[in-house]
């Protein structure tokens, strides 16, 4: 737990304990080669189990254990001595995706602003064709009905029936989830861009070219030096995405040179793709930022958009008329049994 208004730099200094262990969450254990109905009904026992848990632990939030509470204010001795007039509110809940799926009771791929289908996840829509967004008190109502046509309602949104206890809880359930450069940037949107890549230069038979670049990197500052081609690794955390940034563009850049006119104008809406997103990251790990880099931020945002984002490389797939296919890092396909991170 800590407290939103406090500067990153304090938050980063492990002397001021700006962050507190409030609680250990259970972990369940991981159930495989069992039916799939049985894998269902373990799943929803595990949900409920943590809402259990975190019900006792955000309790005090409901103020219901503090009668002298008005509207959910009430005095807190703060560190100086002093007693000041506070009430606190869940404001963010940083989390990976499948943690995300499990608190809020959504199905696993889905998205937690809006009620977009699966297969337009994650597609660009323009401003006046928006989804609508989740709205966590209808589903309150419709899981409290307790009846087929609800059950209906909820499974069309891709919404699990249950105890969801920020429902109780004075937050916005929708606005808790938050990008992080961990979950959001370094082990999402580049490991996404890693995955198209790698689908490219294996449909432009330029595969082999990029593994040896990638090989070719020298170990310098806070790179380590390369023992394995791309193709050969299985599994990728934060720090390794973290120094994949530094050299993405100039192994991409180098991999896609010398094509012929007809390639040109794909390879080079591949390499914005690349440098927008990358771009986009170094802004986001500034410590602070004002209006200047901000403004960065938004220019590299709409030249992405100009670009349609990441899907300059799904139409650059589709140009050369491949099929979608879903491959892990170690280049197998998902009907080969494989499975990534």
């Amino acid at each position: 737990m800590t407290i939103g208004n406090l500067s990153s730099k304090i938050c980063q200094m492990p002397s001021a304990h700006t962050i507190v262990m409030v609680a250990l969450l259970p972990i369940p254990i991981k159930n495989r080669n069992i039916p799939q109905k049985r894998l269902d009904e373990q799943r929803q026992t595990n949900r409920e189990v943590l809402n259990q848990v975190l019900r006792r632990v955000l309790q005090p939030l409901t103020f219901n254990q503090n009668p002298n509470a008005e509207s959910g204010y009430y005095n807190v001795p703060c560190v100086d001595g002093n007693f000041r007039r506070c009430k606190p509110l869940l404001a963010a809940w940083l989390a990976d995706c499948i943690e995300y799926s499990e608190l809020h009771h959504l199905e696993r791929h889905v998205c937690f602003w809006c009620e977009c289908p699966k297969n337009e996840r994650g597609d660009y829509v323009p401003s006046d064709k928006q989804h609508p967004r989740r709205d966590h008190n209808v589903y309150r109502m419709l899981s409290d009905a307790n009846c087929i046509a609800a059950d209906s309602t909820l499974s069309s949104r891709h919404v699990h029936r249950g105890l969801i206890v920020f429902r109780h809880t004075p937050c916005i359930m929708r606005d808790l989830p938050k990008p992080d450069l961990l979950h959001t940037m370094q082990i999402g949107m580049l490991h996404h861009i890693q995955k198209w890549i790698f689908h490219f230069m294996k449909t432009h038979e330029r595969l082999d070219k990029y593994n040896a670049l990638w090989l070719s990197v020298p170990a310098y500052h806070d790179l380590t030096p390369k023992n394995k081609s791309y193709v050969e690794g299985s599994q990728w955390n934060g720090k390794e995405m973290k120094e994949m940034s530094q050299y993405l563009l100039g192994v991409v850049t180098q991999s896609l040179r010398g094509g012929s006119p007809a390639q040109c104008p794909i390879f080079n809406r591949a390499i914005e793709c690349t440098r927008a997103l990358l771009e986009f990251y170094r802004y986001a790990r500034y410590k602070s930022h004002d209006d200047a880099t901000l403004s960065y931020m938004e220019d590299v945002t709409a030249r992405n958009q100009g670009y349609d984002g990441l899907h300059s490389l799904r139409y650059a797939r589709r140009c050369a008329g491949t099929r979608e296919e879903k491959v892990t890092h170690s280049g197998k396909s998902a009907d080969e049994g494989s499975r990534g991170t």
